[in-house]
């Protein structure tokens, strides 16, 4: 008969990770689906993103050949507390046709296992969010943070996503100068929308499924419906540019002639042409347009307020909208945009990268890390080993100077390493941790 196989998985909000291997560390098989945590996607859509990564993991092997199974879920609680999910988890793995016990973890006591073989540390992580977590006898027995990017999540990479656009926003309308993490945030969100077009509508549920885009204005923006995507006059555009192309505008109709004079009142003067506008330069807007007084019509944004006519001001709020038509987390993608920024010494970057090492490392310290017990550090802000890693290693450094430091590179490969340890023992499996968690077997990338 053949040697017994083991099964690891860490299921996240937007993937799962299942991870085939021989008790001695070898993988056979990988495999991967959408995000299997029940808080955001329901008992039944989670289960079954697990069950598709865990027969892709599979392949041909059967299943009653797994001797162990373990699995890492974020928002375990919540299906813990549902009293169907017992027997619904049972059919999910005779379906896949497991004989084996299944054990179902929480995603943090996987990503701990992934860094270190010992029973006893603490768990630092700041991927999409962020939480840091005092183990004992590998489970959670203290947290700090994890508390989701509305209200916590310090420090993670959606927090440093936010953190950039911010920047992004006060250099667009003249409070901060124009920058490289500016520069690199509005050219990947405007200048070339392809980059955010898979986060739009119609994009992959599995990044955020229960996030959608705001559709309403916010107090202080004109982002809302008076400056939308389809109605706003581009800042260098001719504003009778609107009429012209079929959509209202002050004293015309919606759906007038292409090339159709607008109606005009008696004795009204015509818009005034770019021309006409003369600049007038300022410290925060050398490029500020300033509209003449005129007895007639003034052009769309003008007659809401000159406000609106600034070319910062809209290069602000063009931002805003591109923000809000990506689903929530899209904001983690700009975080490596920081990183990249930092490296050409960026100011605003190296302000965020210091403060996210900072709220980090506090999170870590409110657990309570004991001295020569190790910390391990996972997600991808730190696996990635970004400027946030060398910053808070270098913090633990001076502040736990006997914690040795492990590296959660995979967390389904450390529920695999739990799996093996039920088969093979404490002992066999301590010694053989490495086999499973070494850098080959690395697959979150910060990208």
């Amino acid at each position: 008969m053949a040697d017994p196989c083991v099964v690891g998985l860490d299921v996240g909000g937007s993937h799962s990770r299942a991870v085939l291997a021989t008790v001695d560390g070898r993988t056979l098989g990988t495999g991967r689906a959408g995000g299997g945590n029940p808080t955001v996607l329901g008992a039944g859509a989670a289960i079954a993103n697990i069950v598709a990564a865990l027969k892709a993991a599979l392949g041909p092997v059967p299943g009653e050949r797994v001797g162990a199974c373990v699995v890492g879920l974020a928002g375990v609680s919540t299906l813990m507390a549902d009293p169907r999910a017992p027997r619904v988890l049972e059919q999910a793995w005779a379906d896949v046709g497991l004989t084996c016990p299944v054990q179902v973890l929480s995603d943090v006591t996987v990503s701990f296992a992934a860094g270190t073989p010992a029973p006893d540390g603490t768990l630092l992580v700041s991927g999409t969010g962020a939480v840091a977590a005092r183990m004992h006898d590998r489970l959670p027995a203290r947290f700090r943070d994890g508390y989701g990017w509305l209200l916590g999540d310090e420090g993670s990479g959606f927090w440093i996503g936010r953190q950039a656009a911010r920047a992004a926003i006060a250099a667009a309308d003249g409070r901060e100068p124009m920058a490289e993490l500016a520069k690199s945030v509005l050219a990947h969100l405007l200048d070339h929308p392809e980059n955010g077009a898979e986060n739009g509508p119609g994009a992959d549920p599995g990044t955020d499924p229960k996030a959608k885009p705001d559709a309403g204005s916010h107090p202080g923006s004109d982002a809302g419906p008076e400056t939308a995507p389809s109605q706003a006059v581009e800042p260098d555009a001719d504003p009778r540019a609107a009429t012209a192309s079929g959509r209202s505008a002050p004293g015309g109709t919606s759906g007038s002639t292409p090339g159709a004079a607008p109606d005009r009142a008696p004795n009204r003067t015509s818009v005034p042409t770019e021309t006409q506008i003369t600049q007038t330069p300022t410290v925060q807007h050398p490029s500020a347009p300033v509209r003449p007084a005129a007895t007639g019509r003034l052009p769309v944004p003008a007659s809401i307020g000159e406000g609106f006519t600034l070319r910062g001001r809209r290069r602000a709020a063009e931002l805003v909208r591109a923000v809000t038509a990506q689903p929530t987390v899209a904001l983690s993608r700009l975080a490596p945009l920081v990183m990249a920024a930092y490296e050409l010494g960026d100011p605003a970057a190296a302000r965020i990268v210091a403060e996210a090492a900072e709220v980090l490392v506090e999170s870590l310290a409110g657990v309570g890390p004991v001295a020569g017990e190790p910390v391990v550090l996972g997600g991808s802000v730190l696996v990635s080993r970004s400027p946030v890693f060398q910053a808070v290693t270098s913090a633990i450094g001076r502040r736990w100077p006997d914690s040795p430091v492990g590296l959660a590179a995979d967390g389904a490969a450390g529920a695999t390493w739990l799996a093996a340890r039920q088969v093979l023992g404490a002992a066999a499996a301590a010694a053989g941790h490495a086999a499973f968690t070494r850098a080959d077997h690395q697959f979150a990338e910060f990208s």
